[in-house]
């Protein structure tokens, strides 16, 4: 039986270490994190998932989520971002859970148990006969491929990692609660890179049924769904608000003590604005706080904080192709230039810093990787000698998102830097959906961008999402995730070698030399592994981390004081 570790007691110790957390405070939220461990149910790899029941009679409320970021679109094989994906776990079932803890277990979802051939290409799927869509309408295997089979056919950025992998004509509904997916090559981790990629379960008849010119429906689903998981779309007010119903039947059940009977999250670029909401009452929970006001939250009564820290990593993001950043020797200039300690400061110390293009904790993540950028101006200046710019005289957009006092602070860091070699950099604050839509071509993608990324740990996810130039180079694209426009044939061939070696030895050397490849070519700068800081109010209850910025609300409940 396979378990996760869950230890944010671990953190908590950390925080009062450093003062971060009074003794009142941490024997409080410590407490807490006991009774949350306690809760979380670990399942075999082969069983049926469990339907929850609550174990006592608690009125489900409406909780109300200050989130940082828009949700510009609920299309099931469009693209992934931390919002979307918070709320499409919520309507939407998939194959696999793995919100359970951190480490993330892989949990049944649609799926009561799977297995693989000796050779690891060819899975099956026994898919649950418990599930229903909102509308009434059996989940069956037919449905799973369709919704994978969509996905493929859209080519866009949902479907990164399974294109080369996984062809479309290979995935088939061998009867109604079987599904088969035989690979183009031998793939160990397959189970778990498709619970990492969260594959919306969709409705086909739905999907069909709303098809313009060939879309399967695209259109009809950016705003409206048609899945089966716990919470039902109320209403979608794209750049507002986006309210959801629970669906008391829940084919699963509820996991905690009681259950939520809706949520609405209220999009709040300000962070200021997202304080005030927690201290106020006016938000229950509230994402993305800054380090600024932790103490003050952590104090008032009633409200507290929780930093956890998973993949969540943040890029400064280069266009390779367009621009003074086009130049590698321009990018290596600024790579040494950035003054990640600097950074860290003005974070007070919440920040795991990076020194290459893989975080610590993804497999094969090389601590002696060469090069590293750490701030060095002498070496900076011998790069921008050897670039077209070595006197000056240009400026370049460093491109954050609005709201985010963070990613403001690493721009005005970089600004103050380069006013020594007369380079200007202009502060440009944009909303997170229009950063995304620059991203999708190197003659829109900004020459400096602060990009987030999180994906499986598994290392090829991360090389192809980031660096092969077959994420951005394709008629639907690029993704923000492959903002830098990078491309270099040698790398890509060994991305491509990389997700068909099965030998373990082999794949080490191939992500250590990946590491070096790209870092040898500078399209971004790795900054830091940021951590996931929430705030709440204590009458929420039932969380529990699994490496997101957003929350599982399934799990959730209020419970007001006794």
């Amino acid at each position: 039986m396979a378990k996760c570790r869950l230890d944010p007691a671990v953190q908590l110790a950390e925080d009062f270490r450093r003062g971060r957390l009074s003794r009142r405070q941490f024997l409080k939220l410590l407490a807490s994190v006991t009774a949350g461990a306690a809760a979380v149910r670990y399942a075999p790899t082969a069983l049926a998932a469990p339907r929850f029941s609550p174990r006592r009679e608690i009125k489900p409320q409406v909780l109300v989520y200050g989130g940082s970021q828009d949700i510009p679109t609920i299309d099931p094989s469009d693209r992934t971002d931390y919002s979307i994906l918070a709320v499409m776990r919520q309507m939407y079932d998939r194959l696999f859970r793995f919100e359970g803890g951190w480490p993330q277990p892989v949990e049944p979802g649609l799926c009561e148990k799977w297995g693989a051939s000796d050779d690891a290409r060819e899975w099956t799927f026994t898919i649950t006969d418990k599930a229903r869509f909102h509308d009434g309408t059996p989940v069956t295997a037919e449905h799973v491929a369709y919704s994978y089979q969509r996905t493929l056919r859209a080519k866009k950025q949902r479907s990164s990692l399974l294109i080369g992998l996984l062809d479309e004509k290979n995935v088939v509904a061998k009867d109604s609660r079987t599904v088969v997916m035989t690979l183009n090559a031998p793939y160990g981790p397959f189970d778990r890179l498709l619970a990492f990629l969260e594959q919306p379960i969709v409705n086909m008849e739905v999907a069909k049924a709303h098809e313009k010119d060939g879309d399967e429906g695209a259109a009809y689903l950016v705003d409206h769904e048609a899945g089966s998981g716990p919470f039902a779309l109320k209403s979608w007010q794209i750049g507002t608000v986006y309210e959801m119903e629970a669906v008391p039947d829940y084919w699963q059940g509820w996991p905690g003590a009681g259950r939520l009977a809706g949520i609405v999250w209220k999009k709040t670029e300000d962070v200021a604005t997202r304080k005030i909401g927690v201290l106020s009452g006016e938000f229950d929970v509230a994402d993305t706080i800054s380090v600024d006001d932790i103490e003050e939250i952590n104090n008032n009564p009633g409200t507290y904080t929780t930093t956890n820290y998973g993949l969540l990593a943040g890029y400064l993001k280069m266009n390779t192709q367009q621009g003074p950043t086009a130049d590698i020797n321009f990018r290596k200039f600024l790579a040494y230039s950035f003054n990640r300690q600097a950074f860290s400061d003005s974070q007070a110390g919440y920040v795991k810093l990076m020194t290459g293009p893989l975080p610590e904790g993804v497999p094969g993540y090389d601590p002696n990787l060469e090069p590293q950028y750490t701030y060095d101006p002498v070496k900076a200046k011998e790069y921008l000698d050897q670039s077209p710019y070595k006197d000056g005289g240009i400026s370049i957009d460093f491109v954050y998102v609005s709201g985010l006092d963070f990613e403001e602070k690493a721009g005005l860091i970089l600004l103050d830097e380069m006013t020594k070699y007369n380079i200007t950099v202009n502060m440009v604050p944009k909303n997170w959906p229009d950063i995304v839509g620059a991203c999708t071509s190197p003659d829109t993608g900004p020459h400096i961008g602060f990009i987030f990324d999180q994906f499986p740990p598994l290392a090829d996810t991360w090389f192809v999402e980031k660096y092969h130039s077959g994420s951005w180079d394709r008629p639907t694209g690029g993704s923000f995730q492959a903002c830098t426009f990078y491309k270099n044939a040698t790398v890509d061939a060994l991305i491509d070698q990389l997700r068909v070696t099965v030998d373990t030895a082999e794949q080490e050397k191939m992500v250590k030399q990946l590491q070096s490849l790209v870092s040898s070519d500078a399209p971004d700068v790795p900054v830091y592994v940021m951590g996931n800081t929430l705030a709440w109010n204590e009458r929420v209850k039932g969380y529990v981390y699994f490496g997101d910025i957003s929350v599982d609300f399934w799990r959730l409940w209020i419970e007001e004081a006794a």
